[in-house]
């Protein structure tokens, strides 16, 4: 059994056959190649097994509309982090159409293909038709979520086990509802490991702490981002609400800023005019009862100069009064 057919570029086909028999495998034995959803990069290929090897195909019927169109619509799906606006024009790739053999629309058992499985419908977040595939202890969720990715050389490379939101859904509340329902599945089969096709694998234990920290993450991005506001609108009022009352600064060139010397620096007395400064793709790499550290990337558009990416670093601590940011460090 095959889960995803891959993308539909130039030489893919031929890597695609060469690594399944580097594993051991004859393409023309697969009994069955699951496509998670609609989109070209897990879709792209599926015609080509159709009719190469005649492998059966299960898609949903949710993205039969996708399926049969060969087009991934990205058009119909919110950005949902910063990565989605720029890999957007890279991603919406056009397929050859293709209808599947198998039309999902409930859970099917795949010991029929001599699997210990299941297919799993869910109801649609990241496109109408998401499915996802459990084997034995490992649960493929497809594009529900992603695995950890870091920027590194104008792209992105994995980073560690953790989960990430995808870059767009086309329904993002239902996205954020199937966490809970993929992690309902997963401790209901003792699921160990959790693969999303992008990056990855992580446990279930990572994705019942993603959940748990979901509010919080959401509290401090927003937090951060008001701060953010804050500061340009030489707002030092409201900016000082925000400081641990022990805030440092360590900029990306070394220099250590404490609270006061960080208002005056940014907000009070700017030597150089804020035009827009914004933060985007949190991620909680830590937290208890009183600490939590969270990264993410901060663009800051000065007056004259090109706006500047920084990946930034920040411990905030709980007070009597809510969540102060004690610590900042840009890392770039």
């Amino acid at each position: 059994m095959l889960i995803e057919t891959g993308v539909p570029v130039a030489g893919y086909q031929d890597s695609l056959v060469h690594s399944i028999q580097k594993l051991g495998f004859k393409p023309e034995n697969i009994s069955l190649a699951i496509v998670t959803h609609g989109h070209g990069d897990h879709a792209g290929n599926a015609r080509f097994l159709q009719q190469t090897f005649k492998i059966k195909i299960a898609g949903s019927k949710g993205d039969l509309e996708k399926f049969t169109s060969g087009k991934t619509e990205l058009q119909k799906s919110e950005d949902v982090s910063i990565w989605g606006n720029r890999l957007r024009p890279y991603s919406d790739l056009s397929y050859l159409p293709f209808t599947p053999d198998i039309v999902v629309e409930n859970t099917i058992d795949l010991s029929q293909y001599g699997v210990n499985g299941k297919i799993i419908p869910i109801k649609g977040g990241h496109t109408p038709g998401d499915l996802l595939v459990l084997i034995g202890e490992n649960l493929f969720v497809g594009d529900a979520f992603l695995g950890t990715f870091k920027s590194q050389g104008g792209g992105l490379a994995p980073d560690g086990h953790h989960v990430r939101e995808h870059f767009f859904h086309e329904n993002k509340q239902l996205a954020d509802e199937n966490l809970k329902v993929i992690e309902k599945i997963a401790l209901e089969n003792k699921v160990k490991t959790i693969y999303p096709t992008h990056n990855g694998p992580i446990s279930t234990y990572e994705l019942t702490k993603y959940i748990k920290e979901e509010p919080l993450l959401k509290l401090l991005s927003k937090q951060e981002n008001d701060l953010l506001s804050a500061v340009v609108k030489g707002n030092s009022d409201v900016t000082n609400q925000f400081l641990g009352a022990n805030f440092i600064l360590q900029t990306a060139d070394l220099k250590e800023l404490n609270k006061n010397e960080f208002i005056e620096s940014y907000s009070t007395h700017p030597k150089t005019k804020i035009e827009s400064w914004t933060a985007e793709d949190f991620r909680i790499v830590f937290s208890n009862e009183n600490t939590a550290v969270l990264t993410y990337i901060e663009v800051l558009k000065l007056e004259g100069k090109d706006a500047q990416n920084v990946a930034v670093t920040e411990t905030f601590f709980k007070e009597k009064n809510g969540w102060k940011l004690g610590y900042k460090k840009e890392v770039n």
